[in-house]
């Protein structure tokens, strides 16, 4: 039997088991594991696209060692000996630059160009009736015709982040500005105006039960109590079941 998949928060401590990345990067790498459409949420569950099982066969092939979690650890272990003034960041930057350097010659020349397909979603095109499809842009997912370039319609990918919404209870999705910003809000938009430009995450207020946000590197903060928590107290609290 396959192990379970991982939630956000069974991911975090695998990061931590591992030592890999920080507080302050847990919750960037898990928004663009999904922005990348590298993982889609099922519930509490991450569960890896075709993109990203295609990106994770490349990357296995050509940037194996670069990818493996003792190698992410060493990193951090070699930048923690820079900040102490132990090492000399030009030689930790040159240990890790000329082998990967050349590997990134190999794979620039031998690397074969795969693009996923178009996933379905069950709707028709409001302008012409054809399917409409889940395509991988530059900037992450969208929606468009399977028509194209015949019919051109196109719409936001909405990601939800499996937080319910504290105003109506709907789904909370990640949005982009037009200035490129990313920023929270519901999913039943204009019906409810509630929006954050900080990442909410699934655990409650431990104090009051509100909604907590990543506050900044390893802080999460409640909206309504304003009250502070170490981010690794709060993360291992996994998503409500719908």
């Amino acid at each position: 039997q396959p192990p379970p998949r991982y939630t956000e928060a069974s991911l975090v401590r695998a990061l931590e088991e591992n030592g890999i990345g920080r507080p302050s990067t847990y919750a960037p790498t898990l928004s663009t594991l999904q922005q990348r459409g590298y993982v889609r949420r099922e519930q509490k569950r991450l569960v890896p696209t075709e993109t990203g099982m295609i990106v994770n066969d490349l990357l296995m092939q050509y940037f194996s060692d670069e990818i493996a979690p003792a190698f992410t650890a060493q990193m951090e272990d070699a930048l923690d000996q820079v900040a102490e003034g132990k090492e000399r960041w030009p030689e930790v930057v040159r240990r890790f630059y000329e082998p990967f350097s050349r590997k990134v010659e190999i794979a620039q020349k031998e690397m074969p160009e795969v693009k996923a397909e178009p996933e379905p979603i069950g709707r028709d095109c409001p302008k012409c009736g054809h399917p409409l499809v889940l395509r991988y842009g530059r900037y992450g997912k969208f929606i468009s015709c399977s028509n194209f370039p015949k019919c051109r319609y196109t719409e936001p990918w909405l990601e939800k982040i499996g937080v319910k919404c504290p105003k109506d209870g709907g789904e909370l999705v990640q949005r982009k500005s037009r200035r490129g910003r990313t920023f929270y809000a519901c999913a039943n938009y204009p019906e409810c105006d509630f929006v954050s430009w900080q990442r909410p995450i699934p655990a409650p207020c431990p104090d009051c039960g509100g909604l907590l946000v990543i506050a900044r590197k390893d802080t999460a903060q409640c909206t309504v109590c304003k009250h502070t928590f170490p981010l690794s107290k709060v993360s291992d609290a996994e998503p409500e079941s719908e």
